[in-house]
């Protein structure tokens, strides 16, 4: 039976937390935080700050998730206060979502609440998650329809964390909702399911869980890249993906490597995972950063945050290109600290929170000269031919259209001055810019190819 003291609540949470975040994220934004009661299936818990409510809600929705679900809180809801500001009037947070289903229909759904800000419209695609966004959308659009040549079932999503991944599985699931508020739906996420299992296993009694999932419409099975030492939790999964392929019911999963790449993982899972269609997330390029900043500002969490200038969007957008997640985190903390010392956020204090978080000289530019060098590097050309052999054979042509876009990707340097470097007019560097970034739209390899010489450099 679960414990109504909130603290004794709390700490279970915390502990679960402290498992996973590193010791400074924790000391800076958990550690100041204070239960306060529990009331209607919910913890209400104290933060310092509305800066540091944003940032727990906006980027720690999956590590509580984590928590909640490893300490046996699965169903417990969280509603974060600001200390010293009248707390708002409880509103409760439904895991049945949307529409009230059908008289009579039973209904299971269980999305973690602190994701209800994974939908499919919030997704900002880009070139790099063009076909793992057009395939959640197809699964959405044609569920229940006749069978069609391009099976997606399994739909696998894979990329590196923070990309988006669980963001478009969670939004299948809401997306199929909307269209049937009578499906069953279950987001489950690996680890989670291996600690379920160990306490079924100790209980001498796995089969009522398995049928819990076997009898889901829709299976949404997240990071199972983690599958590869846990051979009884893997002996589970097949028999519910088996079952639930055999009766036409959809299963997503996510990974951060393709089927082909699960070290440990048996060969008989691996061929059901890519049963379907196997779709790729990148990092996205510095324009879908920029869309991504822009609608994360819409978001209503965001309603009361100063307008934030063009220049510091640019600045955030140059500086975090790892992952959706560094983006927006980076975004949150140049709000928290503008907040902090009570001034708008401005391109001053977006170079302190930089420093603050990264250690490295926010100013510090990278010199064209190294751009163009390790592009030449990269193709296998001569420095020399790079920038002054007139050719317009591709094997200089491309890799100086692509030395000119990471100069300007890069270094911001103006058309004239890259213009000036190669010996040629700004319009052809303006042209020759546009022609790498159509390529990369319509060439995923090119895309991925660019973007990991734009990572290396800088």
């Amino acid at each position: 039976m679960r414990s109504p003291d909130p603290t004794a609540l709390w700490d279970t949470i915390r502990l679960g937390l402290s498992k996973q975040l590193p010791e400074a994220s924790f000391k800076e934004w958990i550690a100041p935080c204070e239960p306060l009661k529990v009331q209607d299936g919910a913890l209400w818990i104290q933060v310092p700050s509305a800066a540091a409510k944003l940032w727990i809600e906006q980027q720690l929705p999956e590590e509580f998730n984590d928590a909640l679900a490893q300490g046996g809180l699965g169903d417990l809801r969280l509603e974060f206060h600001i200390t010293g500001a009248p707390p708002a009037p409880s509103k409760p947070v439904a895991k049945k979502p949307f529409h009230a289903p059908q008289a009579g229909a039973e209904q299971t759904v269980s999305f973690p609440h602190l994701f209800n800000r994974y939908t499919l419209d919030r997704f900002v695609v880009g070139p790099g998650s063009q076909l793992a966004f057009a395939a959640a959308k197809a699964v959405v659009d044609s569920f229940g329809k006749a069978a069609t040549p391009l099976s997606m079932n399994p739909l696998f999503i894979y990329g590196g964390a923070g990309l988006g991944k669980t963001h478009l599985m969670v939004g299948i699931g809401k997306g199929l909702l909307e269209r049937d508020p009578r499906l069953r739906v279950v987001y489950l996420k690996v680890d989670n399911f291996f600690n379920e299992l160990t306490v079924a296993i100790r209980a001498k009694n796995t089969e009522p869980m398995r049928k819990k999932y076997q009898q889901n419409d829709v299976l949404l099975l997240d990071d199972v890249q983690t599958l590869g030492k846990m051979e009884r939790t893997q002996e589970e999964i097949f028999h519910i993906l088996e079952h639930l392929l055999q009766h036409g019911k959809q299963i997503v999963i996510t990974s951060d490597k393709p089927p082909q790449r699960l070290e440990g993982c048996h060969e008989r899972l691996i061929t059901r995972f890519k049963w379907g269609l196997t779709a790729d997330i990148q990092p996205p390029d510095f324009e879908t950063r920029i869309a991504i900043l822009k609608k994360k500002l819409e978001d209503v969490d965001f309603r009361h945050v100063p307008l934030i200038p063009e220049d510091v969007l640019t600045f955030i957008a140059h500086k975090a290109k790892g992952s959706v997640r560094d983006l927006e985190g980076f975004l949150t903390r140049v709000i928290f600290q503008a907040s902090l010392i009570g001034v708008p956020p401005s391109l001053e204090v977006a170079h302190a929170a930089f420093q603050g978080q990264s250690g490295e000289e926010p100013m510090a530019p990278v010199h064209p000269d190294r751009i163009y060098r390790m592009t030449a590097e990269t193709f296998n050309v001569s420095f020399v031919d790079l920038m002054k052999k007139r050719s317009r054979q591709q094997a200089i042509l491309v890799p100086r259209q692509v030395a000119m876009y990471l100069a300007r990707e890069i270094s911001s340097s103006p058309f004239t001055d890259i213009g000036r470097s190669f010996n040629m007019h700004h319009s052809t560097v303006m042209n020759a810019i546009d022609s790498v970034r159509d390529r990369m739209k319509r060439d995923p390899d090119f895309h991925r190819m660019v973007q990991a010489l734009l990572n290396s450099i800088h």
